[in-house]
């Protein structure tokens, strides 16, 4: 192995781009990606991170050899700083450094192709969007390309188009797919080159099993209970209490659900709208329960006449509720116009 490494990266220069018949040559490079573990999706922030294995391959024509004249050597694993690598860079990427890129040895087969497969930890920006929280969906774009080298000296492609989900560990709140992955030709303005890149999507689908149990049911429970307040008696003296208790309640799940959700102004959640709507109607029964009380703890006063048939006289109707002395309030008063 020793004089085989020594023959072949002779006068090998790692610096220089691969090429077999000139320096116009274009490199294929093949980019696969396998998820391996979502460790968090920090919805506030819009930042997802994943344990994921990279897989690069190319051929590097400067080191080939006869395996008849190794003994049947065919493959050999060199350190990440003897060969060319390509400057594959992640796009979107929170970090400065793209962790594991230079920490495993390089396989190098005799026919010249090159496989360099690493574990690695990706923090990336994902756009969250929370409108059907907690029934959303996520798509984080994994988005590869080179940093220098354009699309005449380098071609990025993928051999599977599609992000490698077989090893995947499960997570307790997200159900975790993958598309397939896409591969776009960047021109820039004033640049005549074209500069490839492959984005491979992984979707990420809520599981709303907690939230449904711990959010979304008492609040239900709540609101029904929000609603029979106007059927305590007025004598009890907790029909306003009652209100009040409920808008607070409400104002807690609402406080619990905000820390979840990034501060967007593109999108308001429907369960938002719900607290809101929620905390509106509560308030409005605070507000009909305190003139009614006002209006039970008046002194008994004679009830205008306008009121009695312009007010009561709809309502009893409406409601096919009969009003003692209704009737006979309304004859007196024809006998007196008479």
């Amino acid at each position: 192995l020793a004089n085989l490494s020594s023959i072949i990266f002779r006068n090998y220069d790692s610096g220089v781009r691969p090429y077999c018949t000139g320096e116009q040559e274009i490199v294929d490079l093949s980019v696969d990606l396998a998820v391996r573990q979502l460790i968090d999706l920090d919805e506030p922030n819009q930042i997802v991170t994943m344990n994921v294995w990279m897989r690069l391959a190319w051929r590097d024509c400067q080191l080939t050899w006869d395996p008849n004249e190794f003994e049947g050597i065919t493959v050999l694993r060199v350190p990440y700083s003897r060969l060319w690598i390509p400057d594959i860079a992640l796009y979107e990427r929170v970090s400065d450094e793209f962790y594991g890129l230079k920490d495993y040895p390089v396989q190098l087969h005799a026919d010249g192709s090159v496989e360099y497969n690493f574990p690695s930890t990706v923090q990336v920006v994902c756009n969250v969007d929370v409108t059907n929280f907690p029934f959303d969906t996520q798509v984080c774009p994994l988005q590869f390309s080179s940093w220098t080298y354009h699309g005449l000296h380098l071609n990025i492609t993928s051999n599977k188009m599609a992000a490698d989900l077989s090893n995947l560990k499960e997570n307790v709140e997200w159900i975790i797919g993958g598309g397939p992955a896409h591969r776009r030709v960047t021109y820039f303005e004033s640049i005549l080159y074209p500069y490839p890149d492959v984005t491979f999507n992984i979707f990420l689908e809520r599981k709303p099993g907690y939230y449904v149990t711990n959010i979304l049911i008492p609040s239900l429970l709540i609101t029904c209970v929000a609603i029979l307040g106007f059927l305590l008696p007025v004598d009890s003296g907790e029909k306003i209490g009652l209100e009040l208790t409920v808008m607070l309640a409400i104002s807690v799940f609402q406080l619990l659900v905000a820390d979840k959700l990034p501060p967007s102004s593109f999108s308001t959640p429907w369960i938002v709208v719900y607290f809101n709507f929620t905390l509106f109607i509560s308030g409005i029964a605070s507000f009909i329960q305190v003139i009614v009380l006002n209006l039970h703890h008046r002194a008994d006063q004679q009830m205008p006449e306008w009121v009695v048939f312009n007010v009561l006289q709809p309502l009893a109707t409406i409601t096919f509720i009969d009003v003692p002395g209704f009737t006979a309030c309304r004859c007196i008063s024809k006998q007196v116009r008479h």
